[in-house]
This record gives C-alpha cells, structure tokens and sequence, in this order.
C-alpha cells in the first residue's frame, strides 16, 4: 500500500493554519472532487476520500494532536495509525449510499451548519445541490497616468479551465491597492450556481515627476534666478493640459503654489484635488565671466546674514 501523504499537504495548507483556513481549503476541493460532480470517475473518488480523511482529523481536536505528534504511524500505535489503535475517522453522512458519500447537500449541512452556514447553495431540481463559484483575487499592474486619467485595459488571468483575456475599464483616479469588482468573472459554480466575482487589486507604478497623496499631486516646478528675482509668466504642463503659471517676483527655493483642481480625480471623476507645485530655483550648468560678475552684483544686494537665525 502506497504511504499515505501528509494530511496539510493533502488540504494545501500548512502546519499549524487555523481551522477556518482548514475548512476552507477543504469547501474548495470537496467541490471539485465529489462523485456528484464527477461520477464514475474513480480518481477523483479517490482524491475526494483523502481530502475528506485529511478534513476529519485536521478539524478534530484531539485527533489532530494525536496526528501533529505522531503522524500517520509510529512504532507503538494501534491498527488505525494511532496511539491506542483508534481508527483516525469514519466519513459517512446521514443518508449517504454503500459508498460512504453522501449527497452535496448532506456534505455541506453536515460539516459547514446548513444554509446557514459559510458554504451556501441552492438544491438543484431532483438533482445535488447548487453551489456558488468562490471569487477570485488578482494583482493588475499599471501605469500612473492610466490610473490618473482612466483606461482601458486588457487582463489576461490563469483559471483551472485556462486562460481568459477579459477587457478592463480602468475607471479615473484609482489608487494603488483599490478593488475593481468584475462580477461572474470568478470561479464558475457548481451545479447551476452563480460564479464569483474578480477583483483585481490596482498596482499603480510611481511616476518619475508627479507624486499622489491622497487626492492631490505634487510637483517640483524649477525656475530660473531671473524668474524668481523679478517673477515671470510660464508655460506649465500638467496632467490635464499645459497651463499658465505666474511666478511671483522675490521667490525662494521651496516656494508653495497651489493649482486648484488640477489633482486626481475624486468620487469617481466628479471632481479633482489639487495640484501643488514646490518651486526650485536653478543655477546655470556653466556660468560663464558674465554670469559671475552679475551674482557677485547680486551678493550686494542683501541687507544681512542670510544664516543670522541658524543658532543653536
């Protein structure tokens, strides 16, 4: 007889995961492999008493001790693989045929409390009873201005029935890890079931310039000595279109301006935070005899110490 696989291996969970992650692991096969879904096949019979072993000591306190310290057998243990020569389970439900299985419906009311219960379905007419497909959870990837202005974009996801290209409507201003709900596009159901729902959770790259918070962005705009001496009107670009920007006269590395509702999309796209933009002042690459007679010029322009408050 083959040696038996490690019972957390068998559910696809690891040691020590809590009970509901055991149960739910379970829901998900047990739905694959039962012998309503797949009758005559005698795999996946197989495969659906070992889970169902697996299930039934993992969710049994003390036998799930019993199997954490000994495993399947160890030198002194009874017939069943056990200290004491208890068998490790019986899984038979009420009502349940020669085989031992019985019907979805008194799987699920037997081990997950009915309809009432966290694994609901419908009875099909004269047949087992209708499951709903479990929702799917995705990563999307994808770049700052998509995110900022809206797109549409092109998913391709890995199912158990294989690979589906489904279209995706990006919608403005969404944020790095918000849901979009693509619904049906889950798991299928069983037995006429309702299938789940995609979520796909947004990635969205940083951008080299423009940096979100919240619903407002932030920019550094650099300017020149001249235009921050003597103030200016320049050309901005921005996310929504160029616009016109006026440069105070006298400005400092570091001024603050505001462009108000020229931020991200919020609510939907209804309305937009703003846009506010750090002024940097840039000197020439390579000034040259000019230049460094003009700054020497503009050295005697200072009342004071520029550094006279650094005390400490």
């Amino acid at each position: 007889m083959p040696a038996k696989r490690d019972y957390y291996e068998v559910l696809g969970v690891q040691r020590g995961a809590p009970e509901d992650e055991i149960k739910k692991a379970f829901r998900k096969l047990a739905r694959r492999y039962h012998p309503d879904v797949n009758p005559g096949d005698k795999a996946a019979e197989a495969k659906f008493k070992e889970i169902a072993e697996a299930y039934e000591v993992l969710t049994d306190k003390k036998k799930r001790e019993q199997y954490d310290r000994f495993g399947h057998a160890e030198p002194g243990a009874g017939p069943g693989g056990f200290p004491g020569g208890g068998q490790p389970f019986e899984f038979r439900f009420e009502g349940g045929g020669p085989d031992g299985f019985g019907s979805f419906e008194d799987l699920f009311s037997g081990l997950f409390g009915g309809a009432g219960g966290p694994f609901r379905g419908r009875r099909g007419r004269g047949g087992p009873i209708a499951e709903d497909g479990e929702d799917i959870l995705a990563d999307m990837e994808i770049d700052f201005m998509d995110a900022l202005r809206g797109a549409k974009k092109v998913f391709t996801l890995e199912t158990a029935q294989g690979r589906e290209t489904i279209s995706v409507k990006v919608p403005p201003g969404v944020k790095d890890g918000q849901k979009i709900r693509l619904a049906a596009k889950g798991h299928p159901g069983v037995a006429g079931g309702e299938p789940g729902d995609l979520y796909l959770e947004m990635r969205v790259r940083p951008h080299p310039l423009l940096v979100r918070d919240g619903d407002n962005l932030r920019l550094e705009v650099p300017v020149t000595v001249g235009e921050a001496m003597n103030g200016a009107q320049i050309d901005l670009p921005t996310p929504w279109g160029a616009v016109k920007l006026k440069i105070p006269p006298g400005v400092s590395s570091g001024k603050m301006l505001r462009l108000r509702g020229m931020g991200a999309p919020a609510g939907g796209g209804a309305s937009r935070g703003d846009l506010h933009l750090k002024l940097n002042v840039v000197l020439p690459d390579a000034p040259g005899d000019e230049a460094r007679e003009a700054a020497k010029r503009i050295e005697s322009a200072y009342g004071g110490d520029v550094r006279a408050e650094l005390q400490f």
